[in-house]
């Protein structure tokens, strides 16, 4: 129904006619609604409709249940002898609708409601009033649960704005806006006195008092965080609040040495509360085992995060008023601070919130300047597992280091090489060190990725040498790492590649953070591919993978398990770490940040012509949710396609895998295309995954 005030009633649809049966437009109407709900303002079906109008206007396809109405009107009901809904309902009864989908779910039409609050809103019917009653009405004992559910999302519900979520509910937010502070107080604690089982509304009034500006009360934010505490004891996020109180009131309060030391230690204390919580917690799909504390989808990591802040905090308020941190007890968090470091390092790079999202900018800033202030270390020089796997993304602009804002500058391959050298020294002094032994090979596998062709590369069959001398020891009781890098150096090769003997680099474009003018040159296994003019090179029937592959992905898959990286990465993305490339040897392998310098690249080349209107970051984002990425010639310039075939599941119970030679490997599937598109093989912290959907090849 139009809302233009020239539009009319008919009469069928409600009391839509004057008294002398010509027909109303909707502006008289409108008028006639006015005037009752003036001279009406505490009638029932004032309240009814100021309900129906609040959650109709803030949860698009609420609705309240006709027994509820009933409720509302109070006896009698028309079952006995009351008058009907549509009667009763006079004069809004238009506006309503009572027949689709569910003539039992009661609902104001979408296209009057922001009108209709309007109307409100001008006759004095708060907000704040409205949902009080409301509650007060249909939330007490044996409360509706869709009604229950539709309160908790008006009052709790935060959406996603540009600069990420919001700090509460458009609908708190609006009372804030349009009444007062004090208005949005009331309606929470109203909710949390009748709805004393929920952990939500005090959770939400703490963090109202740590967070809205004029009206910071950290001793009121502290008692309502451990209300909360007390309904949800085990709940990790719930904990969390408390810690984010103690955390604030140390970084805009504490300015002498001691209170900074205390309101440390009390933050600490909470934040190291949140992580036991949260390694309790386990997915949904735990939901049936024994013992179960707490479900959550994803690993809450803002207790290991809220330490390293409230750490980091500390240290530089000790230094604004010249007390050197390391002369306190603080220096006693080094050990701890280098483990959630270490903790962070890992979880950042094997992973990311989704496909597209990346966690905030502040996140790793926090991370590394806090394992500086402590281990007087750059998170950059890391020679770690994770650490080297990130060397190549330096400088790229979707890398950690730029994302905080750090300045760092692509790796040079002289410093590889360096690193190369340190590695191996490392392993040789203790040649029996597995972990030794996997950074050294990786190292390896990195310069290859920036300089095929080093002098300072150990030749693959050594490094195969190496890694097969603990093969035959703690058998499927390795660290996915290990059977990463055993699938690295053992996948099989259809031919032996020989590359040209040039002293030449693999540089990365530019990015916008280094401003550097060097072109990006041909990665050395470019012509390669020439071979067949026009037909990528494939794997072959006759290529046999090697007689354990097989076993070490599955070796692989129950190691991501055992280690607990499934219970730390879960409801998170796992990003492919290498791709199968067109090369031999350790060249066969390309790292992800390749993939990424031609996307980025692309986007600049797109950005600079006005191509698009998104942003960098959006744009990148856009190619790889699209998957675009697959069919930008350069990225299928240096990878392999593979051949796949779909899995049944009840062999597998795995969606595709890759033959070779007669075996197929189980492997994970992301893909977009048809099936008779180009199809890509990416290794993640847990094991192959085929990728594609570009550009149609001969299987």
């Amino acid at each position: 129904m139009d809302h233009n005030s020239t539009e009319t009633l008919s009469s069928d649809s409600g009391d839509g006619t004057s008294s002398d049966g010509a027909q109303m437009t909707l502006e008289e109407y409108w008028n006639d609604v006015r005037e009752y709900v003036r001279q009406n303002l505490n009638s029932t079906n004032t309240h009814l409709f100021s309900f129906l109008v609040l959650l109709n206007t803030y949860i698009p396809g609420s609705f309240l249940l006709m027994s509820e109405c009933q409720q509302i009107f109070g006896r009698p009901d028309p079952i006995h002898g009351g008058p009907p809904f549509e009667e009763r309902m006079v004069p809004f009864i238009n506006f309503i609708n009572t027949s689709s989908p569910n003539p039992d779910h009661i609902c104001i039409e979408p296209l009057f409601t922001n009108i209709a609050l309007k109307l409100l809103t001008d006759l004095g019917i708060s907000r704040s009033n409205i949902v009080k009653r409301f509650m007060d009405l249909l939330c007490r004992d044996e409360a509706q649960p869709t009604t229950v559910q539709f309160i908790k999302d008006l009052l709790t519900k935060r959406e996603m704005g540009e600069n990420g979520q919001e700090k509460f509910s458009r609908f708190v937010e609006d009372i804030c806006e349009q009444e007062n502070f004090h208005n949005a107080i009331s309606v929470l604690k109203t909710a949390s006195d009748i709805m004393r089982q929920d952990h939500i509304y005090p959770q939400t009034l703490s963090r109202f008092y740590y967070i809205k500006r004029g009206i910071v009360d950290y001793a009121r934010a502290e008692t309502w965080a451990k209300t909360a505490i007390r309904r949800a004891p085990n709940n990790s996020y719930v904990a969390d609040t408390l810690g984010h109180v103690y955390k604030n009131r140390l970084l805009r309060t504490a300015n002498q040495q001691e209170e900074i030391l205390d309101m440390a230690r009390e933050a600490l204390t909470v934040y190291k509360d949140v992580g036991t919580k949260a390694d309790n917690e386990v997915g949904p799909e735990m939901i049936d085992s024994a013992d179960i504390v707490n479900i959550s989808k994803t690993f809450n990591n803002r207790g290991l995060f809220g330490f390293l802040q409230v750490a980091k905090i500390a240290f530089e308020k000790l230094q604004k008023i010249s007390r050197d941190p390391r002369q306190t007890h603080l220096h006693m968090l080094e050990m701890e601070v280098e483990a959630k470091f270490g903790f962070f390092e890992w979880y950042l790079g094997y992973s990311k919130p989704d496909e597209t999202t990346l966690e905030p900018h502040y996140f790793w800033k926090d991370v590394a300047l806090c394992y500086k202030h402590y281990t007087r270390k750059d998170a950059a020089d890391s020679t770690s597992f994770p650490g080297l796997l990130e060397r190549l993304n330096h400088g790229l602009f979707t890398s950690m280091g730029s994302r905080a804002g750090f300045t760092k500058a692509q790796e040079t391959t002289a410093v590889l090489e360096a690193i190369c050298d340190d590695l191996r020294t490392t392993y040789e002094a203790d040649v029996g060190d597995v972990e030794a032994a996997g950074r050294y090979i990786l190292s390896n596998i990195i310069l290859s990725n920036k300089m095929h062709n080093s002098p300072r590369l150990t030749p693959v069959n050594e490094l195969q040498t190496v890694l097969s001398g603990f093969l035959g020891t703690e058998v499927g009781r390795r660290r996915p790492e290990f059977y990463l890098l055993v699938l690295l150096l053992f996948w099989p090769e259809e031919h032996p590649q020989v590359v040209e003997e040039e002293d030449e680099e693999v540089e990365q474009p530019a990015t916008e953070d280094n401003g550097s003018d060097n072109e990006t040159r041909e990665d050395e296994d470019r012509n390669e591919e020439q071979e067949s003019e026009g037909e990528p090179a494939q794997l072959s029937l006759d290529v046999m993978i090697g007689p354990d592959l097989q076993q070490h992905i599955t070796f692989m898959e129950k190691a991501f398990e055992r280690v607990g990286y499934a219970k730390y990465l879960r409801g998170r993305y796992l990003v492919p770490l290498f791709f199968l490339g067109k090369g031999s040897g350790l060249s066969k392998w390309i790292h992800k940040s390749r993939l990424d310098a031609i996307v980025e690249k692309t986007v600049d080349a797109e950005l600079a012509d006005c191509q698009h209107n998104r942003t960098k970051k959006n744009r990148i984002n856009d190619l790889w949710s699209e998957g675009i990425v697959w069919q930008v010639p350069e990225i299928q310039d240096i990878l392999l396609p593979v051949r796949t075939e779909l899995t049944p599941p009840q062999e597998t119970g795995q969606q595709m895998s890759v033959f070779l030679g007669g075996i197929w490997v189980p492997t994970k599937f992301e893909s977009y295309g048809s099936a008779h598109s180009r199809f890509y093989l990416g290794l993640t912290i847990q094991g192959p995954v085929v990728f594609g959907g570009g550009g149609n090849v001969q299987m």
